[in-house]
């Protein structure tokens, strides 16, 4: 097992998700991680037991210390569900804040560049991610249920099931033994060893409290044979062979490496976002710097193939643009694209003196946002627009690549009393070409 840093894991993740060969496994720990900060199994099961003290005092014997115990103890009595569950796990638990690494999975789930996601955990984070990214996350808690998904949609398997359904959790040794879970662990690991066959898998905080969790886990690895392991955790590398034999047994299957980067994996998957968005965006550049050069005679600054540096977040509404993604609606694409005019477009702003600002260009005190709008009239794509969620600072100028300014029919040229798109926004879209004019490109 080899220790490496932050950009090198990132750097062998980038490499696999190009090569549609990254998968995920990920566990408690990522959900640990702020702002999310879920508790552990170890503080749920310290609250379980303070709240049957405060109930029954000492004429009943306390609760167990670990929650599997706990989980155990209900599950033999028949009252898991109906009672632990009900009164003793608090429910809205997981209702907490998604952090980076739930966005960076969710958004690399809505593109396909993750193309299997197997998570541990019961709460609903990356799912709630990718509703506000604009898109449905498509998981589910058996191998029918992500079977089913369209080809299109990356699958997310919830292996211990969803906080959506309590009852269906898993949480004592004694559900695995027993039916339906038992059946649904069984078909899950088989679809786990097909989905993961010869993939590079990425694992992030994988550790548990739950003794029996391991076990699980265990089997449902044990067929699995990935080319390449990359663990993350802040763990020291030498308790990894005891903290988690399973995993530790699987990476020694690894037929091109096994590494361990120690940091923490909401900061890993939040920067394999950032470098995933920037190497989508020098795609496009490049794309233009040939088209550039015969329009110019010149070859662009090198700088300005380089995107910009900025957040996850502003990075993935920049790609949304620049993909022609439209309002509201989530980025889909995780392969390099080849658009000459909009990266052509982008070189010339920038040849202006224009600097990023935000997911627009600052040209000379005026903002410029440029949108990806193939074969579509002008007045449309405005329309369109108008019901996006407004930026805090509207730009001067959105330039829409590939948008074709049609002469407007006189009833929506007049408009209603109330406004119209000719008259109504300070925002002035142009075609590419008027942009071209106006701005001085």
């Amino acid at each position: 097992m080899d220790v490496i840093d932050l950009q090198t894991g990132v750097d062998k993740a980038i490499d696999a998700l190009f090569a549609d060969r990254l998968a995920l496994l990920c566990g408690a720990g990522l959900s640990m991680a702020e702002p999310s900060q879920v508790p552990s199994a170890a503080v749920l099961a310290l609250k379980a037991q303070q709240s049957w003290a405060a109930k029954f005092g000492t004429s009943r014997p306390p609760l167990p210390d670990k929650i599997d115990d706990q989980a155990e103890l209900f599950f033999q009595n028949g009252e898991l569900a109906d009672v632990y569950l009900r009164s003793y796990i608090d429910h809205d638990v997981f209702a907490v804040e998604p952090n980076g690494g739930h966005f960076a999975v969710a958004d690399l789930l809505l593109t396909g560049a993750i193309g299997t996601a197997v998570s541990t955990n019961v709460d609903m984070l990356i799912e709630t991610a990718g509703n506000l990214l604009f898109g449905h996350v498509g998981a589910g808690v058996d191998r029918n249920r992500v079977a089913a998904l369209p080809a299109t949609k990356s699958p997310l398997l919830k292996i211990h099931g969803c906080w959506s359904d309590p009852p269906g959790t898993v949480w004592a040794a004694g559900q695995v033994a027993a039916e339906p879970i038992k059946t649904r662990l069984a078909e899950g690991a088989i679809w786990v060893t097909q989905r993961l066959l010869n993939r590079d898998l990425v694992i992030v905080g994988y550790w548990t409290d739950w003794d029996y969790l391991n076990a699980v886990l265990e089997e449902a690895l044990a067929a699995v044979s990935p080319s390449r392991i990359i663990v993350v955790d802040p763990c020291d590398t030498a308790t990894f062979p005891v903290k988690a034999k399973a995993l530790y047994d699987l990476g020694s299957r690894a037929t091109s490496g096994f590494f361990h980067v120690p940091v923490s994996g909401a900061d890993f998957l939040d920067r394999l976002r950032v470098n995933f968005s920037r190497a989508m965006l020098r795609s496009i550049l490049h794309s233009g710097s040939r088209t550039y050069q015969s329009q110019t005679g010149v070859a662009p600054d090198p700088a300005w193939l380089e995107p910009p540096s900025a957040d996850a977040n502003t990075l993935w509404r920049i790609r949304r643009d620049l993909e022609g993604a439209g309002p509201n609606a989530p980025a889909r694409s995780h392969q390099p694209a080849s658009e000459p005019l909009l990266g052509m477009t982008l070189l010339q702003l920038q040849a202006k003196g224009a600097t990023s600002e935000d997911i627009c260009w600052n040209l000379g005190g005026t903002r410029v946002r440029v949108l990806r709008t193939v074969n579509r009239p002008l007045h449309e794509v405005e329309a369109e627009y108008s019901r996006e969620t407004a930026p805090v600072l509207a730009p001067e100028y959105v330039i829409a690549i590939g948008a074709e300014a049609l002469p407007l029919p006189p009833s929506i040229a007049r408009g209603p009393a109330t406004g119209s798109i000719a008259r109504g926004s300070s925002t002035k879209w142009r075609s590419r070409t008027d942009a071209v004019e106006e701005l001085g490109l």
